[in-house]
């Protein structure tokens, strides 16, 4: 997978700490109902067995083997202090208004 964070992105999650075991978890979850879409997700989490870890001007990002089959090969992370964090590829955007927090529990 090829990650491009934008600059504007990058200047926020440098303002992120988190531990050794950490990272930035961008999550895509398949949802079936009425209508068939992927939820994203961002959160602050730790890295799983299963999940991948790329690393984006030192910030980690963790990527679960489950979500990299919603997500397209090359997938851009930005960032607008009205809007939030938006994921996008050269083709859609998947979601924008996407706020990073600290996943509790799953």
């Amino acid at each position: 997978m090829d990650l491009i964070v934008k600059p504007s992105a990058l200047k926020e999650l440098n303002e992120v700490s988190f531990n050794k075991t950490e990272g930035i978890r961008i999550e895509a979850v398949f949802v079936g109902s009425c209508s068939l879409y992927v939820d994203h997700h961002l959160w602050i989490d730790e890295k799983q067995t299963e999940d991948i870890k790329i690393e984006v001007e030192g910030i980690p990002f963790l990527i679960s083997t489950d979500s990299l089959k919603y997500l397209p090969q090359k997938l851009y992370v930005d960032y607008n202090p009205t809007l939030g964090y938006k994921l996008s590829s050269d083709e859609e955007t998947f979601k924008y208004n996407l706020r990073l927090t600290r996943r509790e529990n799953k």
